[in-house]
């Protein structure tokens, strides 16, 4: 199978090539070190896209988005981030990235423990999360796409895996060349929800897991405010790079 390579034309003067790993900020729960099966092992109907596909069409369509954007980004910044949420909605399973990245403090364990109320009360906390967790990393990664100039991005053609060619958990990986002579290198970790659909569930950047980074976060987060949640939650900031990742006081 070919590769598929797009090139990011030239236009935006938005932040230096150094932001690139800023497009990448999407952090939840441990990437899986699964071989991606190959395109016509498709797991459940044969017309329903594999992890791959999903990775490649996402990838193109965010190309699309980036070109059609230099005719308004400057006037009208918000716009592109609107559709940009538009387009990655669907994509992305934020809620599980959420409850991932809040860890042992929202986990199935944590759940158990709780009477009824309580529990109500953490589901409705992880909801809100979700929703701030998903404004703030859709706000970073449109701010990295922004600042590519004359990047060339490939999505790597899956390869067999002959011991779990039904697995509902892949890796796709994605090569962005930029301004060294090796391309950066992204692992989507990619999972099939209950409705046969692949989401993104994690990645990982230059070896760097963004959901250990995030849950770490959270942690820290958890013991400055002394365990209440709700503060962890209006205090989220995800900044241009996750080692610039805050906490407001």
């Amino acid at each position: 199978m070919m590769q598929s390579r797009w090139i990011i034309k030239n236009g935006f003067a938005a932040g230096r090539k150094c932001l690139m790993l800023a497009l990448l900020v999407f952090g939840s729960v441990l990437a899986s070190a699964e071989s991606v099966p190959p395109v016509s092992q498709a797991p459940t109907e044969e017309s329903s896209p594999t992890a791959y596909q999903v990775v490649n069409t996402i990838t193109a369509q965010l190309l699309i988005l980036i070109d059609d954007a230099k005719q308004y980004v400057d006037e009208d910044e918000e716009r592109f981030f609107t559709e940009l949420d538009v387009l990655l909605r669907p994509f992305i399973d934020f809620r599980s990235f959420a409850r991932a990245v809040m860890g042992r403090h929202a986990s199935s364990k944590k759940m158990a423990s709780l009477t009824d109320a309580q529990s109500a009360e953490l589901n409705t906390q992880i909801d809100r999360f979700s929703e701030i967790f998903l404004s703030a990393l859709i706000q970073t990664y449109g701010k990295g796409l922004l600042a590519f100039d004359g990047e060339e991005i490939e999505v790597v053609p899956p390869v067999a895996n002959a011991d779990k060619p039904q697995s509902k958990k892949v890796v796709v990986k994605q090569l962005i060349y930029g301004d060294r002579k090796t391309p950066y290198e992204v692992q989507y970790s990619m999972r099939m929800d209950s409705e046969g659909s692949w989401r993104l569930r994690n990645m990982v950047v230059e070896s760097i897991n963004l959901g250990k980074i995030y849950r770490n976060q959270f942690d820290n987060a958890f013991k400055v405010y002394e365990g209440d949640i709700d503060r962890v939650i209006d205090g989220w900031i995800v900044a241009g790079a996750p080692e610039a990742a805050a906490i407001k006081n």
